[in-house]
């Protein structure tokens, strides 16, 4: 154990040859088994996993929460797969030697039935409801179809010569069969049981792998080092990625995003990312790496090590965010700017947060971009916008730059004059209107006038006092928004003629204008005794 984990990780302080979009696992664990362990599957809770013996029949159940062997028991001989039905009650075990399938009450670890299939049955795949159990004949060049209630073969399917691995797709339609001595992999019609296309790939193709959504079959070619990549759809290779020595099965992370070939000849797993298919990263394992099965979160892996009599435990760190980019890329600090990043790995988001400003007051993510709400602050300046997932805390970059700039709203002031002419009781009656012209909304304002010297003036909404006519606005005005306030001057009768100015200013309230010297407006009335009033 010690060993690999001094090889594990002078290896990964080598610089990459490419740039890894998953981080690759370490083993954290090396459990010894039964000999010659082949197949392995873990429950679907992932609390154990079943390991087959090839030499000797047993099968070692392991306490994935303890990592150590919980139970041991013999089903056959000859084992080389081992499948778990959905709801873990039930191990299907294939047995080369007998030439039969063993099925096991996992309460109990006893063999509740023996079907037997064809000559040297290898790989096993079990349908998503588990009505149907698929089992690759080696020495018969078949493919043996159980019905699991019944337990009985209800169909055999001629495919290409010596069928090792096996992969059904999500929907149970089409069964890929690695036919290891055609070299090809053969692509069965569950529904008519029947070879519906040969897809050519490498020399001794074994283990099969498919993709999340279906789309791509991963193949080990033991014999020449590479896994191939087929195209579900057109049923074409797209590709093969160089790997290590005798490459003999492969497994996919849940979310598709690497292969984990395990190198069966150089006791190596090579991490592929499966988007640009290169390797990312090759991990030292035990000896003679084969099945690996890894948990539905992918946090953790389980590899059987062929001679090395043992179960390697990985653990697969999860990926590190990175934001490349926000938009956009700056705002008021009143918050409330609705911010676009964009990156990497942004899924499962616990937090965005601005910098000094703090954390985003709303946020949503996947796994290539965020939408987050900038909070409120009293910084002015660049921050970092960082994303936090349980794989860590994206690294402060110049991409994730946001700028806040000190708040500031432009209150726009108009004012209208309206002569009401009599002898009198004359007067102009005054309408003050207040909008909001952003940027930001006007949290507090005050409006003032100077009125004319020795004309009385009255207002419903406003102060007067000491000759000056007060007006304040308590609630916030949005950008776009008005609000108005009214006074009146009385004229009644004055001398022959009068004039004056009127002219009302923001002089208080936040936050600043960006143009105070803006915010004012003025009327000039002239009245003859209060009959005739005129206003522009």
């Amino acid at each position: 154990m010690t060993a690999i984990a001094a090889a594990t990780a002078a290896l990964l302080s080598q610089p990459a040859a490419a740039e890894a979009v998953t981080p690759p696992p370490t083993v954290t664990a090396h459990v010894p088994v039964a000999p010659y362990p082949a197949g392995l599957a873990l429950t679907p809770d992932g609390t154990r996993a079943y390991v087959a013996s090839q030499s000797s029949g047993a099968v070692s159940v392991l306490d994935t929460t303890s990592n150590t062997v919980a139970a041991t028991f013999t089903a056959g001989t000859g084992s080389y797969a081992v499948a778990l039905s959905p709801d873990g009650h039930r191990a299907y075990l294939t047995h080369h030697l007998d030439g039969a399938v063993s099925v096991v009450d996992t309460a109990s670890n006893t063999v509740t039935a023996t079907v037997p299939v064809g000559a040297q049955p290898w790989g096993l795949a079990l349908s998503a409801d588990g009505s149907r159990a698929y089992v690759g004949n080696a020495g018969a060049d078949t493919v043996s179809v159980l019905d699991t209630a019944t337990n009985t073969v209800t169909a055999t399917v001629p495919v290409g010569a010596e069928p090792h691995g096996l992969a059904l797709s999500a929907d149970g339609k089409r069964l890929y069969v690695a036919a290891t001595g055609a070299k090809a992999v053969s692509v069965v019609d569950t529904v008519s049981s029947t070879v519906s296309a040969t897809v050519p790939v490498g020399h001794s193709v074994f283990g099969l792998a498919l993709s999340p959504d279906g789309t791509r079959l991963w193949a080990a070619d033991a014999d020449d080092g590479t896994a191939s990549v087929v195209d579900t759809t057109g049923n074409t290779l797209v590709g093969t990625v160089a790997v290590g020595s005798g490459p003999y099965a492969v497994a996919l992370a849940p979310d598709g995003s690497a292969a984990y070939v395990s190198n069966y000849a150089d006791n190596t797993v090579s991490v592929v990312d499966t988007a640009s298919r290169t390797v990312t990263a090759t991990v030292p394992v035990g000896a003679s790496p084969y099945t690996l099965a890894v948990t539905g979160d992918g946090r953790r892996g389980y590899l059987a090590d062929f001679t090395g009599n043992a179960v390697d435990v990985l653990k697969f760190p999860l990926p590190v965010p990175a934001v490349a980019a926000i938009s956009p890329s700056g705002g008021s600090g009143t918050g409330g700017t609705t911010v676009t990043v964009t990156g990497t790995d942004l899924n499962g988001a616990t937090a965005v947060t601005f910098g000094a400003a703090g954390a985003a007051t709303a946020f949503s993510c996947t796994k290539t971009s965020c939408t987050a709400t900038a909070p409120a602050t009293t910084v002015t300046g660049p921050v970092d916008v960082q994303v936090t997932t349980p794989g860590g805390t994206s690294a402060a970059v110049a991409a994730d730059r946001f700028t806040y700039t000190a708040p500031s709203a432009h209150l726009g002031v108009a004012l209208t004059a309206t002569p009401v002419g009599n002898l009198l009781s004359g007067r102009v009656d005054y309408t003050v209107t207040l909008t909001g012209q952003g940027p930001d909304p006007v949290t507090a304002a005050t409006v003032s006038a100077d009125l004319p010297a020795g004309l009385a003036a009255t207002s419903g909404d406003c102060a007067i006092a000491g000759g000056k006519l007060t007006c304040t606005l308590a609630a916030p005005l949005a950008k776009g928004a008005s609000t108005t306030r009214h006074f009146s001057i009385s004229v009644g009768l004055l001398s022959l003629i009068r004039s004056f100015d009127v002219t009302v200013a923001r002089t208080a309230g936040a936050p600043a204008d960006p143009s105070p010297a803006t915010s004012r407006d003025t009327r000039s009335c002239t009245a003859v005794l209060g009959m005739l009033i005129t206003c522009h």
